[in-house]
């Protein structure tokens, strides 16, 4: 009989790697918004990117020349925000930088925060539903 799944809880996220456009834009883009801080870069494919806070990595590797992106795609990535007002406070910081977004969104119980990273990639930020 197999052990149980699984032998060891996960305990959250590690690291994210998107393969990007425009390193040097994306990695504006995660520091001014998020407020992540560089780890590591080799100049001009790679850089990774740390919340300590949270910590977790986000990596951003360089489209290699020739790819035609199939494989390369990802839908969206969502991050956790204590609560509903935690949201409403990151509405005034991206209207404060001049980030698009639609505003809060409530479905699913849950509420959400949806941007778009200069690559195209979405970024979710998402409460729980309310107590």
């Amino acid at each position: 009989m197999p052990p149980p799944f699984p032998p060891a809880p996960v305990t959250g996220v590690s690291h994210l790697q998107l393969v990007v456009d425009d390193v040097a834009g994306c990695r504006e883009w995660w520091q001014r918004v998020l407020g992540l801080e560089v780890l590591f870069e080799d100049g001009t494919s790679v850089v990774a990117l740390r919340h300590r806070p949270a910590r977790f990595v986000v990596v951003l590797s360089a489209r290699p020349t020739g790819s035609t992106g199939a494989g390369d795609q990802l839908d969206h990535v969502a991050f956790a925000v204590p609560d509903r007002a935690a949201l409403d406070g990151w509405v005034e910081r991206l209207d404060e930088l001049g980030v698009a977004h639609p505003g809060v969104v409530d479905e699913l119980g849950n509420h959400s925060l949806q941007l778009v990273d200069p690559d195209g990639i979405h970024v979710e930020l998402v409460a729980p539903p309310d107590r």
